[in-house]
């Protein structure tokens, strides 16, 4: 029972600090980036010292936009090892198919519940 409270929480955490942080706007920055690189590798008519400038400004935004998916992850991931060292068979449960199915269902009911909840009150 403790461990769907637990699941619970999860779920209403990760969300909200999804929301929060902008994840899916992170990886959508981070995903327009691919088809600009290869853009520049195309252009005939620019010239290499332009190319190399170009690709250096995208490498640098590409590095920093994925260290930020990447520490993201690892705070998310150091979380749940924390939940499970405190109790030992939620691990478990979260990557269990019985899990997953639940806290799919926990969070469209809850975002769903938020959307209406935010339209009564405004």
């Amino acid at each position: 029972m403790i461990n769907q409270l637990l699941l619970i929480c999860l779920s209403i955490f990760l969300y909200e600090f999804f929301r929060y942080i902008k994840f899916l706007n992170i990886i959508r920055s981070n995903l327009k980036i691919y088809p600009k690189i290869i853009k520049v590798f195309t252009f005939k008519k620019v010239s290499d010292l332009r190319k190399e400038k170009v690709i250096l400004f995208y490498s640098k935004f590409l590095f920093i936009t994925s260290f930020k998916i990447f520490l993201i992850l690892i705070l998310i991931s150091s979380f749940i090892f924390l939940l499970d060292f405190l109790f030992h068979s939620f691990f478990y449960l979260l990557f269990s198919i019985f899990g997953i199915i639940e806290m799919t269902l926990f969070i469209i009911t809850y975002h769903q519940l938020k959307k209406y909840i935010c339209k009564i009150i405004v």
